[in-house]
């Protein structure tokens, strides 16, 4: 609207600069020295207005005064009886498109527009040549000068509604985000809270339940007192354990899956120090499932892990030669899709299974950097 005001003025403001040696004035320099008085007002009055966003009320109303003088010093300074129209009407125009914009109080607004109503009759009346009021001269200025007030008044407040609407329609928007983005992080919280169920307490429990492992002996009572120490860490809400390395992280799972009986043969010789944490942390996460499954399904009490560096490629392989399976006619359960695949790829790396019956499984984790 500030642009709309500016446009306004300047094409008020350009005839008159145009044409101003060649009007009928008293005094052509003086004629000029006010079109550069007027301009050197408008550019003050329109850097005020983009500094603070937007036109204070007391510019409005000293806007007012100067279009009333600007007018009768244009008018005095004619040399022929015709008054109407001449740029300072435009001024006066302009000024009354500032009031209908920029003055909010409509008593604010009808003093304005009165001033320079009063200011366009006591010129048409005062100059005019001969005696009683030119209606006609009069009402083509009053039309002109109320018809830019409201005008400009409509414009900005319809925008000033549609932008009320905008904010609203914005601020349910961003409700509904916020909503979403709790949600969100409500799935993400019980996503994580059922991985480590998943990857520990069920695993151990199954095992028990099938007589993989017996509750008597003292490796398997200490992973049920590890698994016991996961459950209190989620029901006080704790964070998961931080791993340094890659290696540290992966030893710590051969660690826990050997008080189930299966022996880990692990080589990690290439392994990268500078890996990111969330990365240690799916791996080890990845790892740790691939290896329960080998303990609940494989049939065998061996199993290999192998991690290696190659180039930009950080790999981790687990092998057993179990039973093996056929991966097309199996199902991608809980443990498979949340705690290998998803885990993988919301770091940006990859899970690959691939078995034979009677050939055992090979689970492929990769990561690049």
């Amino acid at each position: 609207m500030v642009v709309l005001l500016a446009l306004h003025r300047i094409t008020c403001l350009a005839p008159a600069l145009v044409t101003c040696a060649y009007g009928a004035y008293r005094s052509t320099w003086a004629n000029l020295g006010l079109l550069l008085a007027v301009a050197a007002w408008n550019l003050a009055l329109f850097r005020v207005a983009r500094q603070r966003g937007w036109f204070p009320a007391a510019l409005v109303h000293l806007d007012v005064l100067l279009a009333g003088l600007v007018l009768m010093m244009v008018t005095a300074n004619l040399t022929t009886d015709v008054t109407v129209p001449n740029w300072g009407n435009l001024v006066v125009q302009a000024s009354g498109s500032l009031v209908g914009a920029a003055l909010t109080r409509p008593w604010s607004v009808a003093a304005g527009v009165l001033a320079l109503v009063l200011a366009q009759s006591a010129v048409i009346i005062g100059y005019s040549p001969g005696t009683g009021m030119p209606a006609p001269a009069l009402v083509h200025a009053i039309n002109g000068l109320v018809c830019f007030t409201l005008v400009a008044g409509f414009a900005v407040r319809y925008l000033r509604r549609i932008g009320r609407n905008l904010d609203r329609i914005n601020a349910h928007r961003l409700a509904a985000e916020a909503d979403a983005a709790a949600d969100h992080a409500r799935y993400v919280t019980r996503l994580a809270h059922h991985r480590a169920l998943h990857d520990t307490v069920l695993t151990t429990l199954t095992l028990i339940a099938r007589g993989v492992a017996d509750p008597g002996r003292p490796e398997v009572r200490r992973r049920c007192a590890r698994d016991a120490e996961v459950i209190r860490g989620l029901l006080g809400d704790g964070c998961d354990p931080a791993f340094g390395t890659v290696g540290e992280a992966l030893r710590e799972v051969v660690g826990e899956v050997s008080l189930l009986g299966l022996r880990v043969r692990y080589q990690g010789t290439t392994v990268p120090p500078d890996v990111p944490p969330q990365v240690v942390e799916a791996l080890r996460a990845a790892a740790q499932e691939a290896l329960n499954n080998v303990v609940k399904h494989a049939g065998v009490d061996q199993a290999w892990l192998t991690v290696t560096g190659e180039g930009r490629v950080l790999r981790v392989t687990i092998v057993d030669r179990g039973r093996g399976f056929d991966p097309a006619a199996v199902p991608s359960g809980f443990g498979f899709r949340h705690s290998l695949v998803d885990r993988m790829t919301e770091v940006g790396g990859r899970a690959r299974v691939s078995s034979e019956p009677g050939a055992g499984t090979c689970v492929e984790l990769t990561w690049a950097r």
